[in-house]
């Protein structure tokens, strides 16, 4: 059940993940940071919103985040639930080394 802060775009994700039988956390801390989305303990799904985020500080973010262990980043740009869905199939669906 989604929290009622969290975005439409953050909820049609959650959706997504649900129904591609994906085991996530929502709002997970990994060191000081918070993730939108931490995917089968090891991919970090992030959703960037119509505006995207502040991109040096995402930068700054990500590269801690796989430093500390995380294994692939990603930002989420689609909005409608066929847009997240195509890009989280796409991304899951890829070679790791294509990261």
């Amino acid at each position: 059940m989604p929290h009622s802060d969290f975005t439409k775009q953050e909820i049609i994700i959650g959706q997504c993940l649900d129904e591609m039988g994906l085991r996530y956390h929502e709002q997970r801390q990994i060191g000081k940071y918070y993730v939108d989305f931490l995917v089968e303990d090891t991919i970090v799904v992030e959703a960037d919103g119509v505006f995207g985020h502040f991109k040096k500080a995402d930068e700054i973010r990500d590269e801690a985040l796989l430093e500390m262990g995380v294994g692939q980043i990603f930002h989420i740009k689609g909005q409608t639930k066929k847009e997240i869905y195509k890009e989280l199939q796409d991304f899951l669906c890829q070679e790791p080394n294509q990261t």
